[in-house]
């Protein structure tokens, strides 16, 4: 008898287990079902913002439309989905008959256009004739309600804000930040085709991120993966943003020490104070190469996930200590102390890393000393130095507007200055002032305006494509004087992975402005273009590269960076120390040309 009862448990717990298991792939088909119409939808939206005839003139309120229909796609079969992907096209004013025919473009960067999204099976036949017509249809009105027409204007046209969206758990409003991002970056975004991922994949990835959002910090953190997936530095200023960094990066526990970030591990710089210095067993110039049985490599990679950036050199320089104090190699550490492997010299030692509790009011007290103290030495470096043997140094991101001449009297005698020298050394290893550049540098080296870059801005005619701008007033100030006697010595050029945006376009018109012009450094930031800010909900910005930097013969320059004509980067030996090896790495050229 008990056996039968045995039998008849075992197989009701069979059955429930088995209905369970298919409760559970019922609700895990449907959000996959649910996720394929969104990103259906989003993709669709996003053509329809961008090159529908009313939403181009600002008829056609799209956010609107978003949040309306949202709800209705999720759960929405084939010809429910249709019906409401039409019916957005002809209230966008969207005609199969109304395609204009396609302009010819000579001078258009066309790599990021591609409609085979377009063949979707969710689309019906009707469906993607409209969607091919919208998507080759071409903008004659000479304006556009989303695309800026001054092409350097950093904020984004037309966006609002929704400052008062402060809660972070309406899944509508996170989807429409993630469809706006996306789209700017489908349309907008000149170096789409560079990224490691195609677009498309990005939104699939992330729409299940956005969808389950329920705080700040988890939307601030979507919004920063997003962030990383475009390859681009400019992005990482969204780290700036964010109000909830304490909570997505779970920074507890602060090192004793200033630190830099190399391939080959964490560098020893500077401790934070002599008293920690004297209770560690770690040294300055100590290269940390594991920590707590974690081989560096993967341990900078699992740390890297979320901060954006155009290439490696970058990703090393977010990990390293900054200005800010932002410590992102130690992010999501929960031990007091640490066991570290440890390359001093020749010797592999095995120590112990005490960390700072970030909860103790001392350890804050010495942290905030420290930072204090290296903006202190940082404002003290002279934007302009005479180094001796008629060699002069002018370090770009040191210049403000009280350094540069005031008149006419002023730019002579700047310009006499620079030309009794036998060498000028430009230092471009922070970002400069661009006014310095413009103008007075080459008026003082006795250079008119001249194009040393190719320059795109978005295409207002064709939106995903990319225009080049004519003008020499790009480039450099039209009022600049004719001279009959230009510099004629060396320039020397320092850059490395803090060199980012105008710092490497001056640095690309330097290189070209004397053919005696040498670059020493490594890898620069590889995010040349003005960078733009699109609205999304929370008063929040996503930010990225909105115009194309090429070299004038069309090398690239976004990723890749400045590449230098001697590659230099510090040793590690002198990294620990307080002297400027790369300048030391520059006089010596001068001194041996080589």
């Amino acid at each position: 008898m008990k056996k039968i009862v045995l039998k008849k448990v075992s197989t009701l717990f069979i059955l429930c287990s088995f209905a369970i298991s298919a409760s559970y792939g019922n609700t895990v088909q449907n959000i996959s079902k649910q996720n394929k119409n969104i990103e259906a939808y989003i993709k669709v939206w996003g053509l329809v913002k961008y090159r529908s005839p009313l939403s181009i003139a600002g008829k056609f309120d799209v956010d609107k439309v978003f949040l309306e229909n949202i709800e209705d796609v999720k759960d929405a079969n084939f010809e429910e989905l249709n019906l409401l992907l039409l019916d957005m096209t002809n209230n966008a004013g969207v005609s199969v008959n109304s395609r204009n025919a396609s302009k010819s473009c000579t001078n258009c960067l066309t790599k990021n256009m591609d409609d085979k999204w377009i063949g979707n099976k969710l689309f019906s036949k009707e469906t993607r004739l409209k969607l091919k017509g919208l998507y080759h249809n071409i903008n004659l009105s000479e304006s556009h309600h989303y695309i800026n027409k001054v092409h350097y204007e950093t904020e984004i046209l037309n966006e609002p804000q929704y400052k008062d969206y402060v809660a972070f758990k309406d899944e509508t409003m996170n989807l429409l930040a993630l469809a706006k991002s996306w789209s700017a970056i489908e349309y907008l975004y000149p170096y789409k085709y560079q990224m490691d991922k195609n677009n498309h994949q990005i939104l699939s990835e992330m729409i299940p991120v956005f969808r389950a959002v329920k705080s700040r910090a988890s939307y601030e953190k979507a919004v920063l993966a997003l962030e990383a997936n475009i390859n681009d530095t400019h992005a990482a200023g969204f780290l700036d943003q964010l109000k909830s960094k304490a909570e997505i990066f779970k920074i507890n526990l602060y090192p004793p020490f200033d630190y830099k970030c190399l391939e080959k591990g964490i560098v020893v710089e500077e401790f934070l104070n002599d008293s920690l210095e004297c209770a560690s067993t770690l040294k300055k110039g100590d290269v940390i190469f594991a920590i707590n049985n974690v081989k560096i490599k993967n341990w900078f990679s699992k740390k890297m996930e979320l901060l954006p950036a155009s290439n490696m050199a970058v990703k090393y320089r977010l990990l390293s200590m900054d200005w800010r104090g932002n410590v992102f190699a130690f992010y999501d550490v929960n031990d007091d102390t640490l066991d570290v492997k440890v390359l001093r010299g020749n010797q592999r030692l095995s120590l112990k890393l005490n960390m700072l509790k970030l909860t103790n009011k001392n350890s804050l007290t010495i942290i905030n000393k420290y930072i204090k103290k290296r903006v202190k030495e940082d404002e003290q470096v002279k934007p302009y130095e005479n180094l001796g043997d008629d060699v002069a140094i002018i370090r770009g991101g040191y210049f403000s507007s009280e350094h540069l001449p005031k008149n006419e009297k002023e730019e002579t005698k700047f310009s006499e200055e620079l030309k009794s020298k036998k060498a000028i050394i430009f230092d471009m290893r922070k970002y400069p002032n661009g006014g310095l550049f413009y103008y007075f540098i080459p008026m003082a080296l006795g250079k008119k305006s001249f194009e040393f870059a190719k320059y795109y801005r978005a295409n207002l005619e064709d939106p995903g494509s990319f225009s080049l701008v004519p003008g020499l007033e790009l480039y450099l100030s039209n009022d600049l004087k004719t001279d009959d006697n230009p510099y004629k010595g060396k320039i020397v050029i320092l850059t490395n992975e803090n060199t980012q945006s105008k710092g490497e376009w001056y640095t690309m018109m330097l290189r070209q402005l004397s053919k005696n012009t040498t670059v020493i450094g490594s890898q620069t930031a590889g995010t040349d273009g003005d960078l733009k800010l699109l609205n999304i909900p929370g008063g929040y910005q996503f930010i990225f590269t909105g115009n194309g930097i090429f070299y004038p013969d069309g090398r690239e320059t976004q990723r890749i960076g400045i590449v230098p004509d001697i590659y230099f980067n510090p040793s590690i030996s002198t990294i620990a120390n307080d002297s400027d090896a790369h300048l030391q790495r520059a006089l010596e050229f001068l001194k041996h040309g080589k």
